[in-house]
């Protein structure tokens, strides 16, 4: 298991972990998917993929709080690249299923 605390101030903003469960990587994060954190969250998004590459990607989202742009563009990539979401509240569901129904040109 790999895990990162990303702190701004006093405050952990972001946690990343990544988990090997059978055939799947597991990514759980919690906080904040925004600003700053999104690159540490694209670095072990990608780390992992080079690291297990028959691996399946499942994203777990159960307790992130926010969402800016560059989160979501990430996770729009995610998702082309064949990540699948998990247990993302209310809010998250709604740009998931957005990012889900999006089609390239």
């Amino acid at each position: 298991m790999e895990s990162i605390v990303l702190v701004h101030g006093r405050h952990a903003m972001m946690k990343v972990e990544v988990n090997v469960v059978e055939d799947r990587t597991v990514i759980r994060i919690d906080g904040r998917l925004a600003g700053l954190f999104v690159p540490e969250l694209e670095r072990s998004w990608r780390d992992a993929v080079d690291r297990w590459p028959d691996q399946k990607v499942v994203v777990v989202l159960r307790n992130v709080t926010c969402v800016d742009r560059c989160g979501r563009a990430l996770l729009q990539e995610m998702h082309e690249k064949g990540a699948t979401f998990a247990d993302a509240g209310i809010a998250i569901q709604d740009i998931l299923q957005q990012i889900m129904e999006e089609h390239p040109c």
